[in-house]
């Protein structure tokens, strides 16, 4: 935690790229390696989880069980929002660059689908489970 206060502080009071000085871009001298910093925590996070998960999976076999429903279900619904997704490519005047590929759109896609299932759902459970303490 403390490498990542020293590195918010220079971040935000280290200095920017002098091409960008003054302009409405500017960019901090440390942009890529912030970025590198959190994929790096990204990482440790992810693998703290799988392991974590792993341990806890081994020491109650019955909780495994609702573990994996609900990892089928992710799959499930990633699934459906994958074949839900366009990959058409996008009409975007003076663009040039090299995001506009239909993997790239499918993907994107994907992501916004799943991102909009999983938040109806969440809302969904909320509203079934007022409902269901109001008739309790």
């Amino acid at each position: 935690m403390a490498v990542t206060v020293v590195m918010v502080v220079i971040f935000y009071a280290g200095g920017v790229v002098e091409d960008t000085k003054g302009t409405n871009y500017e960019e901090p001298l440390i942009t890529e390696t912030f970025i590198i910093w959190a994929y790096i925590l990204l990482a440790i996070a992810i693998g703290l989880t799988l392991i974590f998960s792993f341990i806890n999976m081994l020491s109650n076999p019955k909780g495994a069980k609702k573990s994996l429903i609900g990892i089928l279900g992710a799959a499930v619904i990633i699934f459906l929002a994958y074949s839900l997704a366009d990959d058409s490519l996008l009409n975007l005047p003076h663009y040039t660059g090299k995001d506009n590929v239909p993997a790239t759109l499918k993907m994107v896609d994907t992501g916004l689908f799943t991102t909009y299932i999983f938040a109806g759902l969440a809302v969904a459970s909320i509203i079934y489970v007022e409902i269901a303490k109001a008739f309790k």
